[in-house]
Parts: C-alpha cells; sequence; structure tokens
C-alpha cells in the first residue's frame, strides 16, 4: 500500500490537508480519471451512481502540492483501498510493484464522467473550427484560463453547458509520471470514494 492510502487510512497528524474543489456531475455512471489534454482514456469498469460528487486535493504540507485528489461517493469512511482497472485490465497479472495507471504528459490530472470527454473532443474540434489559424491549443484557447481562476493548481472546466457535464482538473503532484487511482471501500464493502495517488509522498 502506498503511503498516501495509508496515511488517509490512518492520518499521521497532518500531514495531509484537504480542500474541496468544485463538485463533479456523472450522468452516464462511467467514470475516469486521466490527463484529459493529452491522454484521454477510457471509463473505469466500476460504474457509479448518476449524480454529483463532491472532489478534494489532498496537498502535502511537507512537499507543497496536490499528493492526491478524491472523488467522494460517499460519506462513510474507506477501510481499504482497491486497484481501479479499465476493461481488459487483470489485476492478478500485476507484480508487487507494478500498478495500472494513467499518464501525464501536461502536468494535470482529472476526473470526469466518460460523456463529459466526449464533449471535450467536441469542443477542441469546434474551437479548431471557429478560429482556424489562430487556434493554438485547448490548452492555451480554454484551460489555462479556467486553471489561472483558481490560481492554476485546479479548476472546473463546463464542456456541456446544456447538461452541466464538466471536467474537474488539479495538477499532478510534482508534475509528468504514470499514477495508478484506488477504489476506496468501507465496512460494509461499499465503494465510498475513488481516489488518484500521485506517488509525492513516496519520495519521503
Amino acid at each position: 500500500m502506498s503511503k498516501l492510502l495509508q496515511d488517509l487510512l490512518e492520518p499521521s497528524g497532518g500531514a495531509l490537508r484537504p480542500q474541496p474543489l468544485e463538485p463533479l456531475k456523472i450522468t452516464s455512471g462511467r467514470v475516469v480519471a486521466c490527463d484529459p489534454l493529452t491522454s484521454p482514456l477510457e471509463a473505469f469498469e466500476l460504474e457509479v451512481k448518476p449524480g454529483t460528487y463532491p472532489v478534494y486535493a489532498w496537498h502535502s504540507e511537507h512537499h507543497g502540492v496536490i499528493a492526491g485528489a478524491e472523488l467522494r461517493l460517499a460519506d462513510n469512511k474507506p477501510v481499504r483501498w482497491e486497484l481501479a482497472v479499465r476493461p481488459g485490465q487483470d489485476r492478478s497479472t500485476l507484480k508487487e510493484d507494478e500498478i495500472f495507471g494513467y499518464p501525464v504528459d501536461a502536468g494535470i490530472g482529472s476526473f470526469a464522467d466518460e460523456d463529459a470527454l466526449h464533449a471535450l473532443q467536441s469542443l477542441d474540434e469546434r474551437l479548431q473550427e471557429e478560429l482556424g489559424d489562430e487556434y493554438v491549443s485547448l490548452y492555451d484557447d480554454l484551460v489555462a484560463d479556467v486553471l489561472e481562476e483558481h490560481d492554476n493548481v485546479w479548476g472546473n472546466l463546463v464542456t456541456d453547458e446544456e447538461t452541466g457535464l464538466n471536467v474537474i482538473l488539479f495538477t499532478s503532484g510534482d508534475g509528468d509520471g504514470v499514477y495508478a487511482s484506488y477504489w476506496g471501500i468501507d465496512e460494509n464493502d461499499e465503494v465510498v470514494s475513488l481516489l488518484t495517488d500521485f506517488r509525492v509522498l513516496e519520495q519521503d
């Protein structure tokens, strides 16, 4: 178990500070954690109940960065963590130190409904058509402004005004890498959380 997961199960006295971000809307039940700018991925195998859920960034006071990001699905606390997988991924094939994770190349992670990422792709295509040669990138023409509203640490990117679908963005620890996500399971074996670990605490 990673140091972040262990610390959330057994708090070590203020090493991590939760910051509430804006809530995420889930309409399809299919949740995605990814770098939405460079590596959009398919949803996790496990589906959740549609609804609007709070998102938290867990800041490492020692490192001064986001050590993990959590989509909170219920108020109950996790008592164990289970690696989140996508269709075709088999946990039993992993060696002790191996993970299934998502690659980050833009220094940004996210939580989103799968439909929100499809809407983001459509938005990218529409901007390209409207701006033509003036179009630089989705980051420069849209995402940068959203992040700037929150000191370039996190942002709420609405991809469909009609449905309210959105992507919650956040900086990925110290930057690029490959990061695993985990389902938090409570004492009743119910899924209550989805957490991405940016492996910041592993440096201690």
